[in-house]
Order: C-alpha cells, then sequence, then structure tokens
C-alpha cells in the first residue's frame, strides 16, 4: 500500500511518519527547497529566519508535542524553557506586562499588573484547560461522521465544558479595559479572532504553561528532524489530482531544479493533502469571508538582545508581534501584523508597491515601541499576503476564525483523500498533534 503526502509541513511529515511506521510505503512531495512550510526556516544571505512559526511550545509532560515524541520514538531539537522564564512583554497603554513560563507565576504577575480581580478568570481558564488536556488524546477533532459515537461515549467528560462551547470569553472577563485588551491581543495570534469562544480561549491562553521551548538551529530543525529517514522529493510541485469513480488514483506533479520541465503522475492508494485542496480538485479558493493575513517584517539587528525574546505592542492597532532570534553578537527578528486580505486584492504593481512601503514603515514604528533600535536593521525585507499566495498557496494563514466551536473543514474529502495539519484544524496555523489527525482515523486499515 501506498501513499501519497502533498506538502512537507509538519503535520504532513507527522503523518507521513505514522504511515509509515504502520507498514506503508510513503512518499512526501514538497515545491519548495526544505520542509517544514510555515513552520519551517528559509536561509537567506547568511541568515536563517523563520517562514510563518516563531513560537514552538507544547512539551510540558502529557502535553501534545511530549506525547508526539513517544509515539514517534523521536526526539526533536529542543531546550525548554525553565519556570519563570521572561517568554512574552506585552505592551499595554498601562505599561509592559510579562508572560512568565508557568502558572504561578503568571498568576502573580497578573495580579501584580491589574489586581486580584483578574484571578478569578485565571481560575476558569486553567481549570478549562486542564480539562481540555485531560481530554485531548481521546477526543476526535475535528469529528468525521463515524466519529459520532467516540463523541458521545466522552458526552460525561463533556458535559461540564459544554456552557463554554457556546458563549464568547468575553463574558467572562473583567471589565478592565487594559486586561481586555490584552486578552483580545493574545487571542488574535492563537484564535485568529480578538473574541472566541471561550473554550478554545481557554485552551490558547495557556501557551506558556504548555512546555515552550528554545528550538536548536531554529524552528525549522523540527521539520527537519520529521523529514529524516523519509522519502521526500523537493521542488516536485503537485498540480491536479486524478480522480476515478470518487476516488484518487494518481497525482500530477511538476518538477523543477534540475529535474524542470519534467512531469509525472505519481499513483498511490491514500492522499494526504498538506496543502489547500481546491486548486488540486479544480475548485475556487476557499478563504473563510473573516479570515486574515499577514504582513511580515524580517531583518538583523548588529546587537544582541536579551529576553523576552517574544514581545507583542497591544498598544495600539494592528497589534505587532516581534519574535527574537539571538546568533552571536547580532539578531534575526521577525514581526508580524494581521492585515485585511481585501486590502491587498486587485492592486497594480505601483500601487502594491506603495501599500507595502506604508505598512513597512507601519510595522517598524511599532517594533520600535517593542524594541529600541529595531529601525538600525542591517538587512530588512518584507512579506505580504501576496507573498504568502505564492509561497504556500493561499493568501490567508492561520486558520478559522474561532467564532463558534463547529468552524472547521471536512477532514475527508473523498474515500482515500485527506486534510492534514493547518488545513484540518481550526484556529492555528498548525493542529495540536494532541488532535492527532495523523494517528487516530484508522487508515492502515480503513483507507
Amino acid at each position: 500500500m501506498r501513499a501519497v503526502v502533498v506538502g512537507a509541513g509538519i503535520g504532513g511529515l507527522v503523518a507521513a511518519r505514522l504511515l509509515q511506521g504502520a507498514g506503508w510505503e510513503v512518499v512526501v512531495l514538497e515545491a519548495h527547497t526544505y520542509p517544514g512550510g510555515l513552520a519551517g526556516s528559509f536561509l537567506h544571505r547568511g541568515f536563517l529566519f523563520p517562514a510563518g512559526a516563531t513560537l514552538l511550545s507544547g512539551f510540558a509532560p502529557g502535553g501534545p508535542l511530549a506525547l508526539l515524541e513517544d509515539l514517534l520514538g523521536l526526539r526533536l531539537p529542543v531546550e525548554p524553557y525553565p519556570q519563570g522564564f521572561p517568554l512574552m512583554e506585552v505592551l499595554l497603554p498601562r505599561g509592559r506586562l510579562l508572560r512568565p513560563v508557568g502558572r504561578e507565576a503568571e498568576g502573580e504577575v497578573q495580579r501584580d499588573f491589574f489586581g486580584p480581580r483578574v484571578l478569578p478568570f485565571w481560575r476558569w481558564q486553567g481549570e478549562r484547560a486542564g480539562r481540555l488536556k485531560a481530554l485531548a488524546s481521546r477526543l476526535p477533532w475535528p469529528p468525521e461522521r463515524e466519529e459520532v459515537p467516540a463523541l458521545l461515549r466522552l458526552f460525561p467528560e463533556l458535559l461540564p465544558l459544554l456552557p463554554d462551547l457556546f458563549r464568547r470569553v468575553s463574558r467572562l472577563a473583567p471589565e478592565d479595559p487594559d486586561f481586555r485588551l490584552f486578552l483580545r491581543a493574545q487571542l488574535l495570534i492563537a484564535a485568529q479572532t480578538e473574541d472566541p469562544y471561550a473554550l478554545y480561549a481557554a485552551l490558547a491562553l495557556d501557551l506558556p504553561h504548555l512546555g515552550p521551548v528554545r528550538v536548536l538551529g531554529g524552528v525549522g530543525a523540527v521539520a527537519r528532524a520529521l523529514a529524516e529517514g523519509l522519502e521526500v522529493r523537493y521542488r516536485a510541485r503537485a498540480t491536479r489530482l486524478l480522480l476515478r469513480e470518487g476516488r484518487a488514483y494518481g497525482v500530477e506533479v511538476a518538477y523543477g531544479g534540475r529535474r524542470r520541465g519534467e512531469r509525472e503522475v505519481v499513483r498511490g492508494d491514500l492522499f494526504l493533502l498538506n496543502v489547500p485542496p481546491e486548486p488540486l480538485l479544480g475548485l475556487p479558493e476557499g478563504a473563510p469571508e473573516d479570515a486574515w493575513g499577514a504582513f511580515a517584517l524580517y531583518g538583523v539587528l548588529p546587537f544582541r538582545v536579551d529576553p523576552p525574546f517574544y514581545r507583542q505592542n497591544a498598544r495600539e492597532r494592528p497589534f505587532a508581534f516581534l519574535s527574537l532570534f539571538p546568533e552571536g553578537e547580532k539578531t534575526v527578528f521577525a514581526l508580524s501584523l494581521h492585515t485585511p486580505l481585501a486590502l491587498w486584492e486587485g492592486l497594480p504593481l505601483e500601487a502594491y508597491r506603495a501599500l507595502k512601503a506604508r505598512w513597512q514603515e507601519k510595522a517598524l514604528a511599532l517594533g520600535e515601541a517593542l524594541l529600541s533600535g529595531l529601525k538600525e536593521a542591517e538587512l530588512l525585507f518584507a512579506a505580504t499576503p501576496r507573498t504568502y499566495r505564492r509561497f504556500a498557496g493561499r493568501p490567508w494563514v492561520g486558520g478559522y476564525p474561532q467564532t463558534h466551536p463547529f468552524r472547521f473543514p471536512r477532514v475527508r474529502l473523498l474515500a482515500n483523500v485527506l486534510r492534514v495539519g493547518g488545513g484540518s484544524f481550526p484556529g492555528r496555523a498548525s493542529p495540536p498533534p494532541s488532535f492527532p489527525v495523523c494517528g487516530r482515523r484508522g487508515w492502515p486499515a480503513g483507507a
């Protein structure tokens, strides 16, 4: 039996390794020259930059990535941040708020900054996040029709959580303007909306307590470790799925690099899509109407910075998120802003360049408030939704805005064609492996 994985993002690579471990022959097709997709790293003028994702968490004991390591029998190249480490700093109108690693440490900081009235909110958040993490490995999500019985069996455990499926987190937050601004800015990153439903918000806000890590060798080192031992064909762009009687039997591939001009039909019994499926099926692009695009500014600073290495400007809009990566006596940075997709559509080249220059100036001003000296960058370049369309096959990033709990795409597209990775899980760009779309659906027996 042969599985064809289209796209060497994290979801595709994990699925490929699991299938290979189950005895399948697996081939992975990747249009770029390195693995990871938007959780990869690219080399530019001698420096390594993150393609999209910059912060990795989930390695706490029992956490999703720790469970994934055990499942694959693999140790990823990461170094945990210790308890109390100053992970993230959020700039608010009343000052700078730190988010340290560890629930107790953060509780003390929150109380000192906002006052004791925010503590009941954090007790609710911690309790709900704990319940969700306990359920995660058994919860089929997003669910397929055949998985409804499994959901029903979990109903007694899910029952206490149901109220928070149908109310927004803003209904639970205390009436403090700065605290609400803090929540909106943090949740926009993780949930792609400023006011998600409460249950999703509880887990999204748990990021500092899930086991955040420093990735040795850049974020893309995780993808490189997952790709080892797999047959990954780089510069292999899938152009069309070939169908017969409701099933796929092959995918057309156009090669680049040394094989430029060559085309091939790669045949298989199972097809996993870690890329937007619409182009492969001849369908129009399926971006949600309220999806966000990203404007990212990359650069190299001629000095080394101290932690926190992640900083967010929530004092003014658009919220800016700064990630810092010291390299010797210099520092690589990535500064990202949410941007409306419609702003970038249909522009002629001159208007596009002018808009890009304005956003670059805006991003630098927001970033300078987070780190003085950002404008001294020796190397500076930007990415827009148009860049992401070329790179990732879609202009929008980050998943579906989590405005309600049933907002997700179907995983099974055809009898033997499934989505994996960011396209199969709502909210974030990559699905937490605690909801292993690549390990719980019984593919080796039933695909």
